[in-house]
């Protein structure tokens, strides 16, 4: 039951560490900048693929639940509760988040204008950063409530 939370924990701490780039990027130049770039770009691919293991983690502790609970399987994989949507709300938020990186990123390789959606790249993820706390909290909560 605690996997989830304590990758949930992993995955934050390196979104917060992802996001530090739009501060960063500005002071670096040249071929500094570029490795950086490449590597923020790496990272959020790594990203993407960690957030998709923590809510398979999460299905999988409702599924143990369900067990140790003596329900059917299938009791606790419909959220019922806001965490659980949130969480739902976040997968899709991130998606686009991701997608909008790699467009930003393929904008700019093929030499096009790439202003407006580095522009929303950046404000998607400011907004996903206040939803994973609110997130991360109510998980939380409803971590008290389940034990």
């Amino acid at each position: 039951m605690l996997l989830h939370p304590i990758a949930a924990l992993t995955l934050i701490w390196l979104f917060a560490k992802q996001r530090r780039w739009r501060k960063e990027g500005r002071l670096l130049k040249g071929a500094e900048r570029s490795a950086a770039l490449e590597s923020h770009q790496v990272t959020g691919d790594r990203m993407m693929a960690a957030v998709l293991g923590v809510i398979a983690l999460a299905f999988t502790a409702q599924l143990a639940r369900a067990q140790f609970d003596g329900v059917d399987a299938t009791a606790y994989l419909v959220p019922g509760h806001f965490h659980g949507w949130a969480g739902l709300l976040g997968l899709a938020l991130m998606l686009n988040l991701w997608r909008m990186g790699r467009k930003t990123r393929n904008q700019k390789a093929e030499g096009q204008s790439f202003a407006r959606s580095k522009e929303m790249h950046g404000k998607i993820s400011d907004l996903m950063m206040t939803l994973v706390f609110i997130h991360a909290f109510l998980g939380f909560l409803y971590l008290f409530a389940i034990l």
